[in-house]
């Protein structure tokens, strides 16, 4: 078996068509080619060279290749899906290389889609002390890790969720009305949940409304104000949603 690399035996291969196109975000652009081993010897093909078919525009593809990873016995030809990845930062648009295989060149067409991606840590924040009114403040570390500006969202409020609450609203409405049926018992349901549950909290990210560009870091300043019915001898949680990613957080009474 022989192993074709960038540097070797890629001259014992060919490619149909005149250029492979990729597709998707940048950190995945996938497609297909279809490949034929020109030698009788089986061929395991790791990678090809890819050249850069504009200096002044585009990602640069020095020292970069085209991984393949298959194998082609001697005279096979097949279809392979291939991928590539670039920087995740790569803006969108249409870029062109070049791959050298079989003695050719072959363009590279990649098709860069837009990409929103978020990193936030951490996620999960833990608070002590329940009080009518009262505020907590923490920090995030926030990257954005897409293609795209992302604009840091305006998040006005979140439930605030007594830990008990759900079972205790289930646990008297069966005690009180258990015996009278289902309807019964949902309705009284409804009128515990209603009576326990605490109102809206109160969130506030300080950023709100900054642009942060693809590949920037910045700190987010996190504030949760709780509602005023919330009871001090009972423990809290709750979650708050930026993009697809969720913001757990938990308040201890003391």
């Amino acid at each position: 078996m022989i192993t074709v690399t960038a540097n070797s035996f890629h001259d014992k291969l060919q490619v149909q068509g005149d250029e492979i196109v990729l597709n998707g975000p940048p950190s995945f652009l996938s497609g297909s080619i279809f490949i034929s081993n020109k030698d009788a010897d089986t061929l395991f093909i790791r990678d090809l060279p890819i050249g850069q078919a504009d200096k002044s525009e585009g990602p640069q593809m020095a020292r970069q290749t085209f991984k393949l990873l298959t194998s082609l016995k001697g005279g096979e030809e097949k279809m392979h899906r291939v991928s590539h990845s670039l920087s995740p930062s790569t803006p969108p648009g249409i870029y062109e290389s070049t791959v050298q295989v079989g003695g050719e060149e072959k363009k590279l067409k990649m098709i860069v889609q837009s990409n929103i991606e978020i990193d936030m840590y951490p996620l999960a924040f833990h608070f002590d002390g329940v009080a009518p009114g009262k505020s907590f403040d923490t920090q995030i570390t926030f990257t954005n890790s897409g293609n795209i500006p992302f604009k840091i969202p305006d998040t006005k409020h979140v439930n605030a969720f007594d830990e008990d609450f759900l079972c205790r609203a289930t646990s008297l409405a069966i005690r009180e009305k258990g015996g009278d049926g289902y309807i019964a018992t949902m309705d009284q349901l409804t009128k515990n949940v209603h009576k326990e549950m605490a109102g809206w909290a109160i969130v506030n990210l300080e950023e709100s409304g900054r642009t942060v560009q693809p590949g920037e870091t910045i700190q987010l300043h996190f504030k949760l104000t709780l509602p005023d019915n919330v009871d001090p001898g009972k423990d809290y949680f709750g979650s708050v949603r930026v993009w697809n990613k969720t913001l757990n957080y938990n308040i201890k009474s003391q």
